[in-house]
């Protein structure tokens, strides 16, 4: 899965002692007056809602997906999709096409933790 086309673009082009200057303003905290105008609430409080999403993604990334992406263990390296250890390797244990597949180590709850993901229901393999 792919990233879409990015919406968003530069809100402003300050650089230099003109960002400083916003920067400034800002760590001093000229903002917090905006919440008196609800108009400006209501804006501060969504980017609020925004940058808690931008931690999370940095904080999943980081924690769960790691530099998977790359290197010894990414995609090409030795325990990487096309490495030894892969899923095409030669030690691989998920067989992509399911010739063989052993369901008892499968969730056996009836509402798996997210959608499209296999569980057991009494040794019928079903997709939540």
């Amino acid at each position: 899965m792919t990233l879409d086309t990015r919406k968003s673009s530069a809100i402003h082009t300050q650089t230099g002692d003109e960002l400083l200057s916003m920067q400034a303003k800002f760590d001093n905290g000229d903002h917090a007056s905006l919440v008196n105008y609800p108009g400006e609430a209501a804006l501060i409080y969504q980017m609020k809602l925004m940058q808690d999403d931008i931690d999370e993604l940095r904080r999943y990334i980081t924690a769960e997906v790691g530099d998977g992406a790359a290197g010894t263990n990414g995609r090409d390296g030795t325990n990487g999709r096309d490495g030894s250890n892969g899923s095409d390797g030669s030690d691989a244990t998920v067989d992509l096409f399911m010739r063989t597949f052993d369901g008892s180590r499968l969730p056996t709850r009836a509402t798996p933790r997210g959608s499209g993901l296999l569980w057991n229901d009494r040794g019928t393999v079903k997709i939540g």
